[in-house]
């Protein structure tokens, strides 16, 4: 019988076209994500292949989302079709067993949910052949295919995520007998995932986030963190790791939801109780009838009106779906807000704008459910009671009740909203801010949300008129809201005027506030409000009054519909809609034009094509700059005039000039006794003819007037770089570029193969005896070497202007301020210009100014920042040489980005990062101090000493500054041990970072300005370097190399240059480390198997097993096991949280099985290899064992 019920559950359902639909919409969509570049889905970038088992396993993870929708109605439609169609009394009087019925029913929709995820595989299939076949992709983009990833991903995702999915869903279908709360046990499970994810904020959860992943995606992605591009591409998901304990504890839990739906189900359905009814005393009432008036005055519709909204609201109120929405959107956001913006383990202060953001990104998908949910229930509520020719006979107009609804659906959505705000207040107080800003949550939820929930609403109770049908009605909803801002995102159709209630991106800042975009968000706002409106005024030329009318008919009824007034009050509307639409479009189109992606790429191409052929035109140098700079915060203008003078260093006359100008600056350049002869408008370059050619050594003035002006609406806005509180640009923006600019050139080789495209050059090969690559740099690429620099800056007369160097004379003039600033030494031709409202924090150290630049509002951190210049300064000059800056700032700038970055003395800092971390825990880790001892470390390595422009340059840079700070923080913890908090960053950096590489990893000493290596491998590096041969063998090599190239003319030196200082500071017995850590890719993988102790005496004997190994890895991660004869810590944790060591030392590894036996004299908990995670392995987890007594 179990039989009969699971063939004919599977039967039935594929003579309908519903599983069919979703099988081809999976399977086109995956087609077109394997079979071109067009639509992206994840997963494929780089070196791995379109076809790569962990790209299927990608796509099947997130596709399962949109299955669960089809999960949902299979279920339902399971548990719920005999008690709809009335034939569940007629079915379960017959001899039927429960067992049969009930598992047949559930495995029968369990096969049928997976049937559309199957188009994956077949997608897959289908587009890894068509596509190379039809010239849309290479065919070297195609790897083989591995079977064993379809079934794997079949056995471990698919099937057992619709399995949890159906028996929640199953399960309350069953109990409940409701099709809405169906779509709740739907919402319970992504509720479920959306918690989980917020585990992953930091690396100490990972496990825990992998393991309460219901859908296992993250479990995977835990597992598959560090996989190189070549294990990407051969590596099947398999049955091992936190995957497999994933899928055993939610399977678990399935069954035992499923065998409690099974335990509660019944034939026999439970009797309501029912209210005694007493009996009515006879009584006779005398009625008086109302005279019956047909009023349509305006008092009688505002009547009509407030009894059509208390219904609507109340229907909504009081709703148990609404309820449960109400109640998970609460659920949510506290858990969002317990998550917090994470960095290095710290969280931000509950600032305002944070607590915004969270509230606007839990509550948009709640939003739309409740938006598109309602607005059907509210046009068919009173058709499906019957009670609908009773209200139409009423004498009001349809646009009233319309509205009605309208608003009702916009007040549901807003208390969520506001309830969300009250929770945020909250949890602002009891972690002690007590800024709460009610303005700014106020002014954010009249201009991002309540526009946005009116817009909605009007056109989402339009589509249900028009379409007249509840369900279809959804699905065209869900369309407009979801699909069609896919099909423009395919399309390049990125204007906000064709998506429904698109504005601008607005980000608020504490010193900008809602910054330039608010002046575009309101003007968008008032236009999709008036197309809702527009939307709603032909609603009502719709609706149907009494009973269901044809689409037709309704056409052909319309003129008795439309009088005088309702005709000219949705002309006015209407004209005021093209109106307004007729000004953004000229705003956004005509005055500021905006490319797409397309074009962007059309003139890449065509800016490589064209001037390629002058790439090594012969460039002359700068060598002193003075500028004089206009800023005019308020109106966002900037005027600037640069005098340049160049001096040709090289070898042979120079006879033309090239520029590459700023795209959005316009820019006038003034040379004398020269001509320009091409000026191209479109891709911005222009040539100068010189009179007289420039000969070696001979010097030429230019004058450069670039001027920034903003420009009316803007789609989105072009750039935040001047803005009324906060501007922040760099000298590269204001100053053209000289020769060809290779950064202009497409850097994807897939996209690059598609234009056909030669292969983009990368750094240049690291040479021993080094030419022409090392008379530049990798800072300036050959337009400067050290350059002077002076700046007259003037803002307005509330403003502070910062520009490089020290300031020698400020004065007011014409209510503005003025500053002249002077940098005190040579430099590199990099640095930036600031304006804001700032307070200024001071302190004096030998000398220096310290001096923070901060906004009034974030006093939180200033004397920590000051304290960490000086502690930088103190353990750099006293190890690497003297500081030549008169002068160390830090200069806040508004959160639009989040980074800080070196300048000569000056150092712009994010207001979202340092300025706002919560550091009152003394306990944890002051990131703060990391971060500005990092950009200071920046003073020495890059503006005292600079890299050729070649492979390994950014070594001498970054990765010193990274280690320099590391030394900072080391001083400063006092505790080797701590240090492993921030090493496990840097560590997860490097690992996460060439997981992802689309070209060829290389070794540090060759890196090409890939941040995962110079940042994240090469700290990690630096830091084991001087935990082996010694910290001070390892500055003293940084410091000899210093001074030998300290502000020296070309020759820049290279990375093998250091290695040479380096060399000579290590024994024989540890050269090797050179070879392994910095010109080969090394990593290990280290097993501790047993770990015990017996008690001799009052001591310990430890003995330790541990399974060892050294791994060799090329540039996309192939790994070749090679001879381990290496030094490597071994320790004991006195605790188990291992936050003590009791004992560690350097053992020599040099077999893969080793034995140690060694004594400590107090209780051991834990053993460990490589306890301080000083060197490169992927997986630290089987290096640490809890010590059990023999």
């Amino acid at each position: 019988m179990f039989t009969e019920f699971f063939t004919k559950e599977i039967t039935s359902a594929l003579k309908r076209p519903m599983i069919y639909i979703f099988l081809f919409i999976i399977t086109l969509l995956v087609f077109g994500a394997v079979a071109s570049d067009n639509v992206v889905i994840g997963g494929s970038v780089g070196n791995v292949y379109k076809n790569a088992p962990h790209v299927i396993t990608t796509y099947v993870s997130i596709l399962t989302i949109f299955g669960l929708m089809i999960a949902t109605a299979f279920f339902n439609n399971a548990a719920l079709r005999d008690y709809e169609n009335d034939f569940n009394e007629i079915l379960f009087s017959t001899p039927i067993k429960k067992s049969a019925y009930f598992f047949g029913r559930f495995f029968g929709a369990l096969v049928l949910s997976t049937i559309p995820l199957l188009g994956v595989f077949l997608g897959f299939l289908l587009g890894a052949v068509i596509g190379p076949a039809a010239g849309w992709i290479e065919p070297d983009r195609i790897g083989p295919f591995y079977f064993s990833s379809f079934v794997n991903n079949y056995l471990l995702l698919i099937l057992p995520n619709m399995f949890f999915a159906g028996a929640i869903i199953f399960a309350m279908a069953n109990q409940w007998k409701s099709t809405v709360i169906s779509f709740v046990g739907t919402l319970i499970i992504i509720i479920g995932y959306l918690v989980s994810g917020t585990l992953l904020s930091d690396l100490e959860n990972q496990v825990l986030g992998a393991l309460t992943d219901i859908f296992g995606m993250r479990a995977y992605s835990v597992d598959a963190r560090y996989f190189t591009p070549m294990e990407k591409n051969t590596v099947s998901i398999g049955f091992s790791g936190w995957l497999l304990y994933n899928r055993m504890i939610w399977i678990s839990v399935g069954i035992l939801i499923l065998a409690v739906a099974y335990k509660l189900f019944s034939f026999t359905e439970k009797q309501k109780k029912t209210k005694e009814i007493k009996p009515e005393k006879k009584t006779i009432t005398q009625f008086y009838l109302p005279k019956i008036s047909l009023n349509f005055n305006a008092k009688s519709q505002l009547t009509f009106f407030n009894s059509f909204f208390k219904i609507s609201l109340l229907s909504i109120l009081k709703s148990t779906t609404y309820k449960i929405l109400f109640v998970f959107s609460t659920i949510l956001i506290i858990v969002t807000f317990y998550g917090g913006f994470e960095y290095y383990g710290l969280h931000a202060y509950p600032l305002t704008y944070n607590m915004i953001e969270d509230i606007n990104n839990t509550t948009s998908i709640f939003v739309i459910i409740i938006l598109v949910f309602f607005s059907g229930e509210l046009i068919w509520k009173d058709r499906n009671s019957h009670i609908n020719e009773v209200i139409d006979s009423t004498p009001h107009f349809s646009i009233v009740s319309l509205i009605a609804k309208a608003v009702s659906l916009v007040i549901v959505t807003s208390l969520i909203n506001l309830f969300l705000i009250l929770i945020a207040l909250f949890y602002q107080l009891i972690n002690g801010y007590t800024n709460l800003e009610l303005s700014v949550y106020a002014l954010d939820f009249l201009y991002n949300n309540l526009p946005k929930y009116a817009t909605w609403s009007m056109v989402l109770l339009f589509i249900q008129v028009i379409i007249n049908n509840k369900y279809i009605g959804y699905f065209i909803s869900i369309l407009f809201l979801f699909l069609l801002d896919i099909i423009f995102l395919m399309l390049e159709i990125n204007t906000n005027m064709f998506r429904i209630g698109a504005t601008p991106s607005m980000t608020y800042s504490d010193m900008n506030e809602f910054g330039p975009a608010l002046p575009s968000v309101l003007w968008f706002n008032l236009y999709w409000f008036l197309f809702g409106v527009f939307c709603l005024l032909l609603a009502g030329l719709f609706w149907i009054r009494g009973t269901s009318e044809s689409f037709k008919i309704r056409v052909t009824s319309l003129k008795k519909h439309l009088n005088k007034n309702y005709t000219i009050g949705i002309s006015s509307v209407f004209i005021a809609f093209i109106g307004v639409a007729g000004f953004l479009y000229y705003n956004t189109q005509i005055l500021n034009h905006y490319n797409t992606s397309d074009e962007d790429e059309k003139d890449q191409i065509a800016y490589e094509t064209t001037y390629k052929k002058y790439e090594n035109s012969l460039i002359p140098k700068v060598v002193d700059i003075k500028y004089d700079i206009a800023i005019y915060p308020e109106t966002r203008k900037v005027e600037a005039k640069i005098k340049l003078k160049l001096v040709n260093k090289t070898a042979l006359p120079i006879d033309s000039l090239h520029f590459s100008l700023t795209k959005k600056w316009n820019q006038k350049i003034y040379i004398k006794n020269a001509k320009q002869v091409l000026n191209d408008e479109k891709l911005d370059y222009t040539i100068y003819k010189l009179n007289k050619a420039l000969l070696p050594n001979d010097t030429i003035a230019i004058l450069v007037e670039a001027t920034y002006i903003n420009k009316g609406i803007e789609n989105e806005v072009s750039s935040l770089d001047i803005i009324k509180n906060g501007t922040f640009f760099n000298n590269f923006n204001i100053l053209p570029y000289m020769g060809y600019n290779e950064g202009v050139e497409i850097a994807d080789k897939n996209t690059r193969k598609k234009h056909n495209l030669p292969e983009k050059k990368r750094m240049p090969k690291l040479e021993e005896n080094c030419g022409v690559n090392c008379m530049q740099n990798y800072l300036s690429n050959g337009r400067a070497d050290w350059v002077t620099v002076e700046t007259v800056i003037s803002t307005s007369i509330n403003q502070l202007a910062v520009a490089p160097g020290s300031l020698i004379k400020e004065w007011q003039e014409n209510n503005r301020n003025y500053f002249n600033y002077k940098v005190d030494t040579i430099s590199q031709n990099f640095y930036s210009f600031m304006s804001a409202e700032y307070q200024v924090a001071r302190r004096k150290w030998k000398g220096i100014d310290l001096e923070v630049y901060y906004d009034k509002k974030h006093t939180y951190n200033t004397e920590i920042m000051l304290d960490a210049l000086q502690k930088s300064l103190s353990y750099y000059t006293e190890n690497f040489g003297p500081y030549f800056h008169k002068q160390a700032r830090i200069i806040e700038f508004p959160r639009y980005s989040t980074f800080a970055q070196a300048f000569p003395g000056t150092m712009p800092y994010s207001e979202a990062f340092g300025f706002v971390i919560d550091l009152r825990d003394a306990e944890k880790n002051n990131v703060i101090d990391f971060v500005i001892a990092h950009e200071m470390a920046h003073q020495w390595w890059a503006h005292q000493v600079v890299g050729a422009n070649m492979q390994g340059g950014t070594m001498l840079s970054e990765s010193f500054a990274e280690y320099s700070a590391l030394m900072v923080m080391k001083k400063t913890l006092n505790d080797s041990l701590k240090m492993k908090n921030f090493l496990k960053y840097d560590l997860d950096r490097y690992l996460n970072g060439r997981s992802g590489e689309t070209e060829n990893e290389l070794p540090l000493y060759k890196v090409e300005n890939q941040g995962y290596i110079h940042y994240g491998k090469g700290s990690v590096i630096m830091y084991a370097l001087q935990d082996y041969v010694g910290e001070k063998n390892v500055n003293t090599a940084l410091k000899n190399f210093l001074e030998e190239y300290r502000y020296k003319e070309p020759p820049y030196p290279t990375s093998l240059n250091f290695l040479n200082h380096l060399e000579a500071q290590l024994p024989d017995s540890q050269k090797y480390l050179i070879t392994d850590w910095f010109k080969e890719i090394t990593l290990y993988d280290f097993r501790l198997t047993e770990a015990s102790y017996k008690k001799v005496n009052n001591n310990y004997e430890i003995t330790m097993k541990v399974e060892a190994y050294k791994l060799k890895a090329d540039t996309i991660g192939n790994e070749t096991k090679v001879e381990l004869n290496d030094w490597v810590n071994i320790g004991v944790y006195a605790d188990k949280d291992e936050k003590k060591l009791l004992y560690e030392k350097k053992v020599l590894f040099n077999k893969k099985n080793n034995h140690f036996t060694f004594t400590v004299n107090a209780l051991p908990a834990k053993a460990a290899i490589d306890p301080r995670k000083i060197l490169i392995e992927r997986v630290y987890t089987d290096n640490t064992k809890s010590i059990t007594e023999m």
